[in-house]
Parts: structure tokens; sequence; C-alpha cells
């Protein structure tokens, strides 16, 4: 599960066998190799000529700042592609990219990627859209953080994972109260995706367990209702 909703754009994400079907389609050349967790699949301004693609595990991407702050852009899921660097001239990566959990990740060298960019319709429409994704999401960030403060912006990324988490597990009207639903992440980690303080993070989530929409676990947030987060989250928006 990623927890930015960028993906909103597209029906269906791109499965192995499928992209396996296109580059082969093409004589096109890719390695699937496993990384362990903790491991680092490439480094902020280090030139790297490939493109990728999850088929297990999981991956974030992140900086960090001169005060040594991280700053977690993204964290991808099975089906995702990243490393969009490689459509600069000099491959320099804009982040790091770290497996947090042992991975498979297919990877798609810079003449392969563009040799199916180029030959595949299908292959490209979905890049695009992908692409236009994650425009959404970086567009709907800035806003966030320009006009929002702590306490609002925690409920909000609550609820949009909540809402994506639901969406994945087939729930029949998204928003509803459901079945309390775990999200697999500490105050740190969703304190790293705001790029938020942990004090301003632990504050907000004791507010919003304190109104009984939440329960704080050790490494992880319980959403006890659904259909309050995110009445609570549109709320702070006005």
């Amino acid at each position: 599960m990623t927890w930015t909703g960028k993906n909103e754009v597209l029906q269906e994400p791109l499965g192995r066998a499928e992209l396996e079907a296109m580059l082969d389609g093409i004589d096109a050349t890719y390695t699937v190799k496993r990384v362990p967790a903790g491991a680092m699949v490439f480094w902020l301004d280090e030139p790297n000529q490939c493109h990728y693609y999850l088929v297990e595990g999981s991956v974030e991407c992140f900086r960090v700042d001169a005060a040594g702050r991280t700053k977690v852009i993204d964290r991808y899921g099975p089906g995702c592609f990243f490393g969009y660097h490689i459509l600069r001239d000099d491959c320099l990566p804009m982040s790091c990219a770290r497996c947090c959990e042992d991975s498979r990740i297919l990877a798609i060298p810079k003449e392969s990627f563009f040799q199916l960019l180029h030959t595949c319709p299908e292959f490209t429409d979905r890049t695009v859209r992908y692409l236009f994704g994650l425009l959404s999401m970086q567009t709907r960030e800035v806003v966030n953080q320009s006009f929002y403060g702590a306490a609002q912006r925690v409920p909000m990324l609550l609820a949009e994972m909540a809402h994506d988490c639901q969406r994945g597990e087939g729930a029949s009207v998204p928003g509803t109260p459901t079945q309390p639903m775990v999200l697999p992440y500490s105050n740190n980690e969703v304190a790293d995706m705001l790029g938020l303080s942990r004090n301003s993070v632990t504050t907000a989530l004791s507010r919003l367990q304190s109104q009984g929409v939440i329960e704080k676990q050790r490494n992880s947030i319980r959403v006890l209702d659904i259909a309050k987060l995110e009445e609570i989250a549109q709320r702070e928006q006005e």
C-alpha cells in the first residue's frame, strides 16, 4: 500500500506478467533481483541507469537535509514503478531509494525503457498517466504544506491512507464505518511522510485518539471509524 494516492489515475496497476510480455515482445533486456531489507536501490545524485518495477516487498524514497532530518517522499508497494530519474539526461536521482523489507525488483535499463516507451502505446499511455498521478500528488502535498498545519495534515493523511486501504480490501462503500483497519506506520514514519516533527505528529494523533477515531499502537495506527476520521479531516480543511 502506498500512502500518497498517486495511482488514483490508474484503474489497475500493470502486472508483472503483462510487463514482462511487453519487454519480451521487443527483445528488451531486464533483470529481476532480490534486495534485502535496508539495502539501497539508488542514492541521491549518483547516476543510475535503470527504471524499476516493484514485484514484491516495499520501497521508500527519501531525502535527508543538512540537519539530518529525513523526509520520506513516497513509499511503494507491489505493482509500482519508481526511478523516473532516467528521463533526465544525466540520470541523477533526486532522492534515495531503500527497501523497507525483503523485496524483489525488476530493473529495466534506460535503453530498454525508451525502446518500450517508443514501441508500445499501452505502456506509453500508462507511463504518462502514472506521471500525471505523481504530479497531482506533489501538487496536493505542496498545497497542504502551504495552507494546513500539523493538526490538519495528520488526519488528512490518515483518512487518505485508510481510504486507499479500504479500496484495496474491496470495501463496499468507501468512507463508511468498517472493522478496525490497521495502518502499519509509527509516529516517526508519519512524521517523515509529512515532513513534520515527531512531537507535532504525536500531539495530533493523541487528539484523534481522544476523539475515538483511532487507537495508537506501538508501530501502527488502528482506524476505528473511517467515516468520522474523514469528517474530521474535511472539517479541519474548512
